[in-house]
Protein backbone atom coordinates (compact mmCIF):
# COMPACT_ATOMS: atom_id res chain seq x y z
CA UNK A 1 0.00 0.00 0.00
CA UNK A 2 2.89 2.37 0.87
CA UNK A 3 4.60 2.02 -2.70
CA UNK A 4 4.03 3.60 -5.86
CA UNK A 5 1.53 1.69 -7.87
CA UNK A 6 3.96 0.52 -9.91
CA UNK A 7 7.83 0.75 -9.73
CA UNK A 8 7.88 1.35 -13.63
CA UNK A 9 7.15 4.83 -13.17
CA UNK A 10 9.30 5.31 -9.81
CA UNK A 11 12.38 8.03 -10.62
CA UNK A 12 15.58 6.49 -11.84
CA UNK A 13 17.61 5.44 -8.82
CA UNK A 14 20.25 8.28 -9.91
CA UNK A 15 18.31 10.86 -9.88
CA UNK A 16 16.93 9.75 -6.42
CA UNK A 17 20.43 9.29 -5.05
CA UNK A 18 21.08 12.58 -6.31
CA UNK A 19 18.38 14.14 -4.58
CA UNK A 20 19.45 12.38 -1.14
CA UNK A 21 23.21 13.61 -1.25
CA UNK A 22 21.98 17.21 -2.28
CA UNK A 23 19.54 17.19 0.75
CA UNK A 24 16.87 17.63 -1.15
CA UNK A 25 15.31 14.27 0.69
CA UNK A 26 16.20 13.31 4.41
CA UNK A 27 15.51 9.62 5.82
CA UNK A 28 13.31 10.96 8.68
CA UNK A 29 9.41 11.02 7.90
CA UNK A 30 7.40 13.98 8.55
CA UNK A 31 6.39 13.25 12.14
CA UNK A 32 10.03 13.22 13.02
CA UNK A 33 10.68 16.70 10.95
CA UNK A 34 7.70 18.39 12.62
CA UNK A 35 8.75 16.96 16.33
CA UNK A 36 11.72 19.01 15.93
CA UNK A 37 9.94 22.15 14.92
CA UNK A 38 7.07 21.44 17.94
CA UNK A 39 10.37 20.83 20.65
CA UNK A 40 11.54 24.30 19.73
CA UNK A 41 8.55 25.91 19.26
CA UNK A 42 6.33 24.34 22.25
CA UNK A 43 3.93 27.28 23.30
CA UNK A 44 4.28 29.34 19.99
CA UNK A 45 0.66 29.17 18.12
CA UNK A 46 0.66 27.10 14.94
CA UNK A 47 -3.01 27.54 13.79
CA UNK A 48 -5.71 29.68 14.39
CA UNK A 49 -9.43 29.35 13.39
CA UNK A 50 -11.72 31.96 14.05
CA UNK A 51 -11.46 32.39 18.20
CA UNK A 52 -9.71 28.95 18.35
CA UNK A 53 -5.95 28.43 18.41
CA UNK A 54 -3.57 25.80 19.22
CA UNK A 55 0.16 25.85 19.91
CA UNK A 56 3.09 23.78 18.40
CA UNK A 57 2.97 21.68 21.85
CA UNK A 58 -0.45 21.19 21.92
CA UNK A 59 -0.95 20.25 18.46
CA UNK A 60 1.65 17.42 18.95
CA UNK A 61 -0.16 16.13 22.18
CA UNK A 62 -3.32 16.22 20.03
CA UNK A 63 -2.15 14.55 16.74
CA UNK A 64 -0.48 11.69 19.08
CA UNK A 65 -3.92 11.41 20.50
CA UNK A 66 -5.49 11.21 17.24
CA UNK A 67 -3.00 8.91 15.83
CA UNK A 68 -2.99 6.29 18.72
CA UNK A 69 -6.72 6.27 18.46
CA UNK A 70 -6.84 5.72 14.74
CA UNK A 71 -4.23 2.22 15.86
CA UNK A 72 -7.11 1.64 18.63
CA UNK A 73 -9.37 1.26 16.03
CA UNK A 74 -7.81 -1.15 14.15
CA UNK A 75 -5.90 0.94 11.18
CA UNK A 76 -2.26 -0.17 10.66
CA UNK A 77 0.77 1.03 8.53
CA UNK A 78 -0.10 2.44 5.38
CA UNK A 79 -4.23 2.31 5.72
CA UNK A 80 -5.98 5.41 4.18
CA UNK A 81 -7.62 7.23 6.18
CA UNK A 82 -10.29 10.58 4.65
CA UNK A 83 -10.72 13.67 5.91
CA UNK A 84 -13.37 15.42 3.96
CA UNK A 85 -14.87 18.90 4.45
CA UNK A 86 -13.45 22.37 5.23
CA UNK A 87 -10.14 24.31 6.97
CA UNK A 88 -9.92 23.49 11.04
CA UNK A 89 -8.11 22.76 14.14
CA UNK A 90 -9.56 19.59 13.92
CA UNK A 91 -8.49 18.70 9.85
CA UNK A 92 -4.81 19.86 11.23
CA UNK A 93 -4.95 17.26 14.57
CA UNK A 94 -6.07 14.58 11.78
CA UNK A 95 -3.51 15.62 9.10
CA UNK A 96 -0.61 15.24 11.48
CA UNK A 97 -2.05 12.34 13.22
CA UNK A 98 -1.99 10.43 10.30
CA UNK A 99 1.81 11.24 10.30
CA UNK A 100 2.70 9.95 13.40
CA UNK A 101 -0.06 6.63 13.04
CA UNK A 102 2.11 5.73 9.79
CA UNK A 103 -1.22 6.22 7.86
CA UNK A 104 -2.14 7.91 4.52
CA UNK A 105 -4.53 10.42 4.88
CA UNK A 106 -6.40 11.84 1.83
CA UNK A 107 -7.74 15.12 1.75
CA UNK A 108 -11.26 15.60 -0.21
CA UNK A 109 -12.47 19.16 -1.05
CA UNK A 110 -16.21 20.55 0.71
CA UNK A 111 -17.40 20.03 -2.87
CA UNK A 112 -17.19 16.42 -3.53
CA UNK A 113 -20.35 14.89 -4.13
CA UNK A 114 -21.50 11.76 -2.24
CA UNK A 115 -20.60 9.76 -5.23
CA UNK A 116 -17.36 11.19 -5.54
CA UNK A 117 -16.08 10.42 -1.83
CA UNK A 118 -17.80 6.32 -2.19
CA UNK A 119 -15.31 6.00 -5.09
CA UNK A 120 -12.09 7.67 -3.05
CA UNK A 121 -13.28 5.02 -0.28
CA UNK A 122 -13.58 1.79 -3.07
CA UNK A 123 -10.43 2.57 -5.20
CA UNK A 124 -7.96 3.81 -1.82
CA UNK A 125 -9.57 0.64 0.52
CA UNK A 126 -9.70 3.45 3.20
CA UNK A 127 -10.68 2.38 6.82
CA UNK A 128 -11.97 5.61 8.06
CA UNK A 129 -13.22 9.13 7.24
CA UNK A 130 -13.31 12.19 9.66
CA UNK A 131 -15.86 15.05 8.64
CA UNK A 132 -14.99 18.58 9.50
CA UNK A 133 -17.18 20.21 6.97
CA UNK A 134 -20.32 21.94 7.54
CA UNK A 135 -23.71 20.43 8.04
CA UNK A 136 -24.83 19.37 4.31
CA UNK A 137 -21.26 18.15 3.77
CA UNK A 138 -21.24 16.24 6.98
CA UNK A 139 -24.47 14.39 5.82
CA UNK A 140 -22.64 13.52 2.87
CA UNK A 141 -19.46 12.61 4.81
CA UNK A 142 -21.75 9.80 6.34
CA UNK A 143 -23.62 8.70 3.46
CA UNK A 144 -21.31 7.67 1.72
CA UNK A 145 -18.93 6.22 4.46
CA UNK A 146 -22.42 4.26 5.70
CA UNK A 147 -23.04 2.77 2.04
CA UNK A 148 -19.35 2.16 1.89
CA UNK A 149 -19.92 0.30 5.44
CA UNK A 150 -16.41 1.92 7.29
CA UNK A 151 -16.00 0.71 10.35
CA UNK A 152 -14.75 4.68 11.50
CA UNK A 153 -17.07 7.05 10.68
CA UNK A 154 -15.78 10.62 12.93
CA UNK A 155 -17.79 13.44 13.20
CA UNK A 156 -17.68 17.15 15.09
CA UNK A 157 -19.11 16.60 18.40
CA UNK A 158 -22.62 17.43 18.96
CA UNK A 159 -23.14 16.11 15.24
CA UNK A 160 -23.88 12.41 15.85
CA UNK A 161 -27.25 10.80 17.04
CA UNK A 162 -28.04 9.17 13.66
CA UNK A 163 -27.76 5.45 15.13
CA UNK A 164 -24.62 4.55 13.24
CA UNK A 165 -22.73 2.17 15.48
CA UNK A 166 -19.56 2.81 13.21
CA UNK A 167 -20.51 7.24 13.77
CA UNK A 168 -18.32 8.64 16.70
CA UNK A 169 -17.98 12.13 18.24
CA UNK A 170 -14.56 13.80 17.85
CA UNK A 171 -14.11 14.07 21.45
CA UNK A 172 -15.31 10.01 21.77
CA UNK A 173 -12.65 9.30 18.79
CA UNK A 174 -10.10 11.21 20.73
CA UNK A 175 -10.56 9.33 23.58
CA UNK A 176 -9.30 5.91 21.91
CA UNK A 177 -6.04 8.01 22.32
CA UNK A 178 -5.73 7.33 25.80
CA UNK A 179 -4.74 3.66 25.65
CA UNK A 180 -2.04 2.68 26.08
CA UNK A 181 0.29 2.33 22.99
CA UNK A 182 3.22 1.00 22.26
CA UNK A 183 6.55 3.61 21.32
CA UNK A 184 6.09 4.57 17.63
CA UNK A 185 8.20 3.51 14.89
CA UNK A 186 9.65 5.48 12.39
CA UNK A 187 8.08 5.06 8.77
CA UNK A 188 10.28 5.26 5.42
CA UNK A 189 10.47 9.04 4.56
CA UNK A 190 9.72 7.43 0.74
CA UNK A 191 6.73 5.84 1.73
CA UNK A 192 3.47 7.24 0.59
CA UNK A 193 1.71 9.53 3.32
CA UNK A 194 -0.34 11.48 1.64
CA UNK A 195 -3.30 11.96 -1.35
CA UNK A 196 -4.51 14.74 -3.56
CA UNK A 197 -7.48 15.01 -4.98
CA UNK A 198 -7.15 17.89 -7.26
CA UNK A 199 -10.29 17.85 -9.02
CA UNK A 200 -13.18 14.66 -9.26
CA UNK A 201 -14.81 13.10 -11.44
CA UNK A 202 -17.51 10.94 -11.52
CA UNK A 203 -17.31 7.51 -10.20
CA UNK A 204 -13.28 7.28 -7.80
CA UNK A 205 -11.55 10.40 -9.08
CA UNK A 206 -7.44 10.30 -9.53
CA UNK A 207 -5.54 10.39 -5.91
CA UNK A 208 -1.99 12.52 -6.83
CA UNK A 209 0.59 10.13 -4.24
CA UNK A 210 3.21 12.28 -2.06
CA UNK A 211 5.47 10.79 0.55
CA UNK A 212 7.27 12.80 3.43
CA UNK A 213 9.95 13.52 0.93
CA UNK A 214 8.08 15.10 -1.68
CA UNK A 215 5.69 17.30 0.50
CA UNK A 216 8.40 18.15 2.62
CA UNK A 217 10.58 19.30 -0.20
CA UNK A 218 8.22 21.23 -1.72
CA UNK A 219 7.26 23.28 1.57
CA UNK A 220 10.63 23.65 3.09
CA UNK A 221 12.25 24.78 -0.28
CA UNK A 222 9.11 26.99 -0.30
CA UNK A 223 9.37 28.13 2.25
CA UNK A 224 13.16 29.06 2.13
CA UNK A 225 11.96 31.17 -1.23
CA UNK A 226 9.89 33.34 0.42
CA UNK A 227 12.14 33.49 3.75
CA UNK A 228 9.14 32.25 5.57
CA UNK A 229 10.02 31.28 9.40
CA UNK A 230 8.82 31.87 12.87
CA UNK A 231 8.56 35.10 13.07
CA UNK A 232 5.88 35.36 10.02
CA UNK A 233 1.72 35.01 10.01
CA UNK A 234 0.50 32.62 7.05
CA UNK A 235 -2.68 33.20 5.82
CA UNK A 236 -4.35 29.75 4.28
CA UNK A 237 -7.78 31.04 2.05
CA UNK A 238 -7.54 28.27 -0.96
CA UNK A 239 -10.27 25.63 -0.22
CA UNK A 240 -9.47 22.49 1.77
CA UNK A 241 -7.79 19.52 0.50
CA UNK A 242 -6.03 21.50 -2.25
CA UNK A 243 -2.38 21.49 -3.01
CA UNK A 244 -1.80 25.32 -2.27
CA UNK A 245 -3.34 25.01 1.44
CA UNK A 246 -2.13 21.46 2.50
CA UNK A 247 1.10 21.29 0.81
CA UNK A 248 2.10 24.58 0.59
CA UNK A 249 -0.24 26.07 3.42
CA UNK A 250 -0.64 23.76 6.52
CA UNK A 251 2.97 22.31 6.00
CA UNK A 252 4.17 25.39 6.02
CA UNK A 253 3.76 25.37 9.82
CA UNK A 254 4.76 21.76 10.40
CA UNK A 255 8.00 22.38 8.60
CA UNK A 256 8.64 25.79 8.87
CA UNK A 257 7.12 27.01 12.47
CA UNK A 258 5.47 29.62 11.01
CA UNK A 259 1.72 30.69 12.47
CA UNK A 260 -0.96 29.88 10.54
CA UNK A 261 -4.57 31.41 10.02
CA UNK A 262 -6.72 29.39 8.53
CA UNK A 263 -9.85 30.85 6.63
CA UNK A 264 -12.76 28.06 6.62
CA UNK A 265 -15.41 29.80 3.80
CA UNK A 266 -13.95 31.89 1.49
CA UNK A 267 -14.98 35.81 1.70
CA UNK A 268 -13.47 38.93 0.81
CA UNK A 269 -14.14 40.67 3.89
CA UNK A 270 -13.29 38.63 5.94
CA UNK A 271 -9.77 37.72 4.34
CA UNK A 272 -8.99 41.69 4.71
CA UNK A 273 -10.05 41.41 8.13
CA UNK A 274 -7.67 38.72 9.13
CA UNK A 275 -4.68 40.40 7.34
CA UNK A 276 -5.28 43.79 9.10
CA UNK A 277 -6.43 42.12 12.72
CA UNK A 278 -3.61 39.00 12.46
CA UNK A 279 -1.14 41.45 10.97
CA UNK A 280 -0.36 38.65 8.00
CA UNK A 281 2.88 38.49 6.55
CA UNK A 282 2.52 36.11 3.99
CA UNK A 283 -0.34 34.49 1.96
CA UNK A 284 -0.84 32.19 -1.25
CA UNK A 285 -3.92 33.58 -3.68
CA UNK A 286 -5.27 31.67 -6.77
CA UNK A 287 -6.36 34.29 -9.57
CA UNK A 288 -9.91 34.24 -7.99
CA UNK A 289 -8.61 35.42 -4.45
CA UNK A 290 -6.42 37.72 -5.71
CA UNK A 291 -8.98 39.47 -8.31
CA UNK A 292 -11.76 39.45 -5.42
CA UNK A 293 -9.34 41.41 -3.11
CA UNK A 294 -8.07 43.98 -5.77
CA UNK A 295 -11.48 44.60 -6.75
CA UNK A 296 -13.18 45.27 -3.41
CA UNK A 297 -13.61 48.82 -1.92
CA UNK A 298 -12.27 47.96 1.40
CA UNK A 299 -9.29 47.04 0.50
CA UNK A 300 -8.09 50.66 0.01
CA UNK A 301 -9.59 50.91 4.04
CA UNK A 302 -7.18 48.12 5.16
CA UNK A 303 -4.16 47.93 6.64
CA UNK A 304 -2.29 45.34 4.44
CA UNK A 305 1.16 46.59 5.65
CA UNK A 306 2.34 43.65 7.33
CA UNK A 307 2.41 41.97 4.00
CA UNK A 308 5.66 41.48 2.87
CA UNK A 309 5.41 39.39 -0.41
CA UNK A 310 3.16 36.61 -0.97
CA UNK A 311 1.96 34.79 -4.17
CA UNK A 312 -0.37 36.32 -6.69
CA UNK A 313 -0.47 32.71 -8.67
CA UNK A 314 -2.32 33.30 -12.67
CA UNK A 315 -2.95 36.71 -12.67
CA UNK A 316 -2.46 39.19 -15.49
CA UNK A 317 0.68 41.86 -15.23
CA UNK A 318 -1.74 44.69 -14.39
CA UNK A 319 -3.49 42.69 -11.81
CA UNK A 320 0.28 42.35 -10.07
CA UNK A 321 1.38 45.96 -10.34
CA UNK A 322 -2.23 46.51 -8.74
CA UNK A 323 -0.72 44.30 -6.15
CA UNK A 324 2.26 45.38 -5.54
CA UNK A 325 0.98 49.13 -4.84
CA UNK A 326 -2.01 47.87 -2.63
CA UNK A 327 -1.86 44.64 -1.46
CA UNK A 328 1.92 43.45 -0.14
CA UNK A 329 5.14 44.55 -0.82
CA UNK A 330 6.69 41.87 -3.44
CA UNK A 331 3.49 39.90 -4.88
CA UNK A 332 5.27 36.96 -6.47
CA UNK A 333 3.89 34.23 -9.03
CA UNK A 334 4.11 30.61 -9.15
CA UNK A 335 3.19 27.79 -11.55
CA UNK A 336 2.47 24.29 -10.32
CA UNK A 337 0.27 21.47 -9.95
CA UNK A 338 -1.36 18.95 -7.34
CA UNK A 339 1.38 16.70 -8.84
CA UNK A 340 4.56 18.86 -8.43
CA UNK A 341 3.72 21.68 -5.91
CA UNK A 342 4.74 24.94 -6.40
CA UNK A 343 7.28 23.85 -8.98
CA UNK A 344 8.08 27.64 -10.57
CA UNK A 345 7.83 30.92 -8.52
CA UNK A 346 9.81 34.02 -7.70
CA UNK A 347 13.05 33.64 -5.62
CA UNK A 348 13.69 36.20 -3.34
CA UNK A 349 16.77 37.31 -5.25
CA UNK A 350 14.86 37.64 -8.77
CA UNK A 351 14.86 41.05 -9.94
CA UNK A 352 10.95 42.55 -9.80
CA UNK A 353 11.08 43.09 -13.16
CA UNK A 354 11.07 39.81 -14.41
CA UNK A 355 8.27 38.57 -12.16
CA UNK A 356 6.07 41.31 -13.94
CA UNK A 357 5.10 38.95 -16.99
CA UNK A 358 6.87 35.14 -15.79
CA UNK A 359 5.56 32.37 -13.65
CA UNK A 360 9.49 32.97 -12.49
CA UNK A 361 12.00 30.10 -11.94
CA UNK A 362 12.16 26.89 -10.32
CA UNK A 363 12.82 25.85 -7.14
CA UNK A 364 16.40 24.91 -6.38
CA UNK A 365 16.35 21.10 -7.41
CA UNK A 366 13.66 21.22 -9.86
CA UNK A 367 13.50 20.50 -13.18
CA UNK A 368 11.82 21.90 -16.44
CA UNK A 369 12.11 20.57 -20.05
CA UNK A 370 10.16 22.33 -22.71
CA UNK A 371 9.91 19.87 -25.22
CA UNK A 372 7.86 18.96 -28.80
CA UNK A 373 5.34 16.26 -29.33
CA UNK A 374 8.76 13.77 -29.09
CA UNK A 375 9.48 14.84 -25.68
CA UNK A 376 12.79 16.13 -27.41
CA UNK A 377 13.78 19.76 -25.78
CA UNK A 378 13.63 22.92 -28.19
CA UNK A 379 15.74 25.82 -28.32
CA UNK A 380 15.59 28.32 -25.54
CA UNK A 381 12.83 30.97 -26.77
CA UNK A 382 10.73 28.38 -28.66
CA UNK A 383 6.99 27.22 -27.30
CA UNK A 384 6.36 23.98 -26.38
CA UNK A 385 4.95 21.40 -23.69
CA UNK A 386 6.12 21.35 -20.06
CA UNK A 387 8.08 18.74 -18.66
CA UNK A 388 8.91 18.93 -14.87
CA UNK A 389 10.72 16.53 -12.49
CA UNK A 390 11.97 17.17 -8.92
CA UNK A 391 12.53 16.42 -5.38
CA UNK A 392 8.79 17.89 -5.17
CA UNK A 393 6.93 15.41 -8.57
CA UNK A 394 4.91 13.14 -7.05
CA UNK A 395 5.07 9.40 -6.64
CA UNK A 396 2.09 8.77 -9.59
CA UNK A 397 -1.38 8.31 -9.59
CA UNK A 398 -2.95 6.24 -7.06
CA UNK A 399 -3.54 2.79 -8.85
CA UNK A 400 -4.06 4.30 -12.35
CA UNK A 401 -1.59 2.08 -14.50
CA UNK A 402 -2.20 3.88 -17.59
CA UNK A 403 -2.84 7.78 -16.67
CA UNK A 404 0.90 7.07 -14.81
CA UNK A 405 2.23 5.61 -18.13
CA UNK A 406 1.12 8.36 -20.51
CA UNK A 407 2.02 11.27 -18.08
CA UNK A 408 5.68 10.03 -16.79
CA UNK A 409 8.31 9.56 -18.94
CA UNK A 410 11.48 6.89 -18.19
CA UNK A 411 13.75 9.96 -17.28
CA UNK A 412 11.30 10.93 -14.16
CA UNK A 413 9.66 13.79 -16.32
CA UNK A 414 6.11 14.44 -15.93
CA UNK A 415 3.97 15.74 -18.82
CA UNK A 416 1.68 18.59 -17.56
CA UNK A 417 -0.27 19.07 -20.65
CA UNK A 418 0.80 22.54 -20.44
CA UNK A 419 2.50 25.18 -23.01
CA UNK A 420 5.21 27.35 -22.18
CA UNK A 421 8.50 29.14 -22.98
CA UNK A 422 11.87 29.29 -21.57
CA UNK A 423 13.84 32.05 -21.07
CA UNK A 424 17.79 31.93 -21.57
CA UNK A 425 17.82 32.91 -17.60
CA UNK A 426 15.62 30.34 -16.98
CA UNK A 427 12.40 32.05 -16.36
CA UNK A 428 9.25 30.21 -17.52
CA UNK A 429 6.00 32.00 -19.49
CA UNK A 430 3.19 29.97 -19.30
CA UNK A 431 1.35 30.31 -22.89
CA UNK A 432 -1.53 28.17 -22.42
CA UNK A 433 -3.42 24.21 -22.02
CA UNK A 434 -2.64 21.27 -24.74
CA UNK A 435 -5.09 19.23 -22.61
CA UNK A 436 -8.55 19.72 -22.95
CA UNK A 437 -9.42 21.14 -19.05
CA UNK A 438 -11.21 24.20 -17.42
CA UNK A 439 -10.15 26.10 -14.84
CA UNK A 440 -12.28 27.76 -12.93
CA UNK A 441 -11.47 29.82 -9.86
CA UNK A 442 -8.82 27.03 -9.12
CA UNK A 443 -10.62 23.93 -9.30
CA UNK A 444 -10.50 21.64 -12.61
CA UNK A 445 -13.39 20.86 -14.48
CA UNK A 446 -13.17 17.60 -17.00
CA UNK A 447 -15.34 18.85 -20.32
CA UNK A 448 -15.39 15.15 -21.17
CA UNK A 449 -16.95 13.68 -17.90
CA UNK A 450 -19.43 17.08 -18.02
CA UNK A 451 -19.79 15.54 -21.14
CA UNK A 452 -20.60 12.02 -20.88
CA UNK A 453 -23.15 12.92 -17.99
CA UNK A 454 -25.03 15.21 -20.72
CA UNK A 455 -25.01 12.60 -22.99
CA UNK A 456 -27.92 10.50 -21.22
CA UNK A 457 -29.90 13.65 -21.38
CA UNK A 458 -32.95 12.35 -23.48
CA UNK A 459 -33.21 15.67 -25.30
CA UNK A 460 -29.58 15.52 -26.11
CA UNK A 461 -28.15 14.36 -29.28
CA UNK A 462 -24.42 15.60 -28.89
CA UNK A 463 -22.88 18.14 -26.56
CA UNK A 464 -19.15 19.52 -26.34
CA UNK A 465 -18.27 21.75 -23.32
CA UNK A 466 -16.07 24.50 -23.16
CA UNK A 467 -14.82 27.03 -21.12
CA UNK A 468 -15.33 30.75 -21.99
CA UNK A 469 -13.58 33.44 -20.50
CA UNK A 470 -14.64 35.40 -16.85
CA UNK A 471 -12.80 38.18 -15.34
CA UNK A 472 -12.59 36.63 -12.02
CA UNK A 473 -13.10 33.42 -11.96
CA UNK A 474 -10.61 31.88 -15.20
CA UNK A 475 -13.24 30.17 -17.34
CA UNK A 476 -16.37 29.00 -16.94
CA UNK A 477 -17.98 25.92 -18.15
CA UNK A 478 -20.36 26.31 -21.46
CA UNK A 479 -22.29 23.08 -22.53
CA UNK A 480 -22.79 23.21 -26.84
CA UNK A 481 -25.36 21.07 -27.40
CA UNK A 482 -27.35 19.83 -30.83
CA UNK A 483 -30.78 18.32 -29.67
CA UNK A 484 -32.73 15.42 -31.05
CA UNK A 485 -36.02 17.93 -32.04
CA UNK A 486 -33.82 20.86 -32.88
CA UNK A 487 -35.66 22.92 -30.35
CA UNK A 488 -33.91 25.20 -27.66
CA UNK A 489 -32.99 23.90 -24.00
CA UNK A 490 -32.17 26.43 -21.60
CA UNK A 491 -29.56 25.30 -19.11
CA UNK A 492 -32.12 25.36 -15.90
CA UNK A 493 -33.19 22.21 -17.93
CA UNK A 494 -29.73 20.88 -18.23
CA UNK A 495 -28.77 21.89 -14.57
CA UNK A 496 -32.19 20.00 -13.27
CA UNK A 497 -31.08 17.04 -15.44
CA UNK A 498 -27.32 17.11 -13.74
CA UNK A 499 -28.58 17.38 -9.97
CA UNK A 500 -31.41 14.37 -10.53
CA UNK A 501 -28.65 12.26 -11.60
CA UNK A 502 -26.35 13.67 -8.67
CA UNK A 503 -23.62 14.87 -10.65
CA UNK A 504 -21.04 17.06 -9.18
CA UNK A 505 -22.49 21.23 -8.57
CA UNK A 506 -19.36 22.24 -9.13
CA UNK A 507 -19.04 21.01 -12.42
CA UNK A 508 -22.53 22.02 -13.73
CA UNK A 509 -22.06 24.18 -16.69
CA UNK A 510 -22.84 27.73 -16.37
CA UNK A 511 -23.91 28.55 -20.19
CA UNK A 512 -25.61 26.84 -22.84
CA UNK A 513 -25.28 27.04 -26.34
CA UNK A 514 -27.42 25.42 -29.29
CA UNK A 515 -25.84 24.63 -32.43
CA UNK A 516 -26.72 23.00 -35.24
CA UNK A 517 -23.35 20.83 -35.85
CA UNK A 518 -20.04 20.73 -34.77
CA UNK A 519 -16.72 21.75 -36.46
CA UNK A 520 -14.45 19.08 -36.63
CA UNK A 521 -11.45 17.40 -38.13
CA UNK A 522 -11.23 15.43 -40.55
CA UNK A 523 -10.72 12.33 -38.08
CA UNK A 524 -14.26 14.20 -36.59
CA UNK A 525 -12.92 15.02 -33.58
CA UNK A 526 -14.71 18.76 -32.57
CA UNK A 527 -12.43 21.28 -33.08
CA UNK A 528 -12.86 23.16 -29.53
CA UNK A 529 -10.98 26.69 -30.41
CA UNK A 530 -12.72 27.10 -33.66
CA UNK A 531 -16.27 26.39 -31.61
CA UNK A 532 -15.17 28.72 -28.60
CA UNK A 533 -14.45 31.48 -31.21
CA UNK A 534 -18.03 31.19 -32.87
CA UNK A 535 -19.30 30.72 -29.60
CA UNK A 536 -18.19 34.15 -27.94
CA UNK A 537 -19.01 35.63 -31.78
CA UNK A 538 -22.67 35.02 -31.22
CA UNK A 539 -22.18 35.72 -27.33
CA UNK A 540 -20.39 38.95 -26.98
CA UNK A 541 -21.13 39.46 -23.43
CA UNK A 542 -20.41 35.87 -22.21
Amino acid sequence: MNSPSSKEFALPDALRASYYAAGYWRSEDLWTSFEAIAAKHSHATAFIEGDRSITFGELATQAERFGRAARARGLQDGDVLIVHGRHSIEAVVAILGCAYAKLVVALLPHMFSVEQIQGVIDSTNAKAIVGVGEPVEIDRTRAAAAAMRLATIVVPDGMTGTGLESELAWSKFLSYGDQASTPRTAMSADDLILLIFSSGTTGAPKGVMHSSNTARFAAETYGRTQGIGPADVNLVVTAFGFVGSSVLGVYLSFLCGCRTVLLRNWSVEEALALIERRRVTHFLLMPTHAIDILSSPKLDQTDCSSVSRGVVAGVSEAHRLDARRRLCARPVPMYGMSESPGHVTGLMEDDWENLRTTEGRCLPGAEILICDADDQPVPVGEQGAILVRGPNRFLGYHGAVEPNRASLTAQGYFRTGDLGVMDADGYLTFVGRSKDIIRRGGLTILPSDVEAALRAHPRISDVAVIGLPDPRLGERACACVITRDRQDISLAEITQFLERTAFPRYMWPEHVALCESFPRTPSLKVQKNELRKHVLEQQPDT
